[in-house]
């Protein structure tokens, strides 16, 4: 009878074991589907990231509304692009990781994935954190400042 026991016991141990599974971060949804302002915000980091990472200026145009955008030259955001590929790489991901609590604005953070090549020939990768200020300005979702931490 133990044996019996001992068996089901066992059998019921690891079929509730085998219905465990692990879930990738990536299979969570990070934002708020009833936010549509920080499904916006969201949407415009993962789109200002895109642009650096492409070099493109005009998708960086279009995607910061908002007082920024007029202050932004061409001239600057090759320089910026140019520094940032010289010192941390080329961007190879990035995931939009928290809103931070704050007043009156939104700052949303990303991780940022880089990598380059050394010198020797060797690969370097390197994480920095980027952040994003957004506002709600006349019912449109404004960039107010966003920069690598």
């Amino acid at each position: 009878m133990k044996q019996i026991v001992c068996a089901v016991l066992g059998l019921f141990c690891s079929l509730s074991l085998a219905a465990c599974v692990v879930v990738e971060k990536d299979e969570f949804n990070l934002v708020d589907p009833d936010d549509a302002e920080l499904a916006r915000s969201v949407e415009l980091g993962n789109n200002i990231l895109a642009s650096f990472r492409d070099e493109d200026f005009a998708k960086l145009r279009k995607n910061i509304p908002g007082p920024l955008q007029s202050k932004m030259t061409e001239k600057d955001f090759r320089t910026s692009c140019g520094n940032w590929r010289d010192t941390l790489g080329k961007i190879r991901d990035y995931d939009y990781v928290l809103e931070l609590d704050t007043p009156a604005v939104r700052n949303l953070i990303w991780r940022v994935e880089f990598e380059r090549d050394t010198t020797d020939g060797d690969e370097v990768e390197q994480d920095m954190l980027f952040r994003l200020v957004t506002g709600n300005v006349d019912d449109e979702t404004c960039v107010l400042s966003c920069g690598f931490l």
